[in-house]
């Protein structure tokens, strides 16, 4: 079947079933290319404003530029 013949049917899912169907599709992708992947038990580093304060400091200095 075809991603044209395809489509009409997914439309015509529910929204749980929507969900269910990209669940199943993320998995089957996730597995075809694991070197994509997140890899669980891993933690990885975000960045957070929290204690930013040379960021701050440059916003501040923004603020009267833009007229506020």
């Amino acid at each position: 079947m075809s991603l044209t013949e395809l489509l009409p049917e997914v439309r015509a899912l529910s929204h749980g079933d929507k969900l269910q169907l990209m669940r199943v599709l993320t998995t089957e992708l996730a597995q075809d290319d694991p070197a994509q992947l997140i890899a669980s038990g891993e933690s990885y580093p975000i960045w957070s404003p929290f204690d930013a304060y040379a960021a701050a400091d440059e916003l501040l200095k923004l603020l009267p530029q833009s007229g506020q």
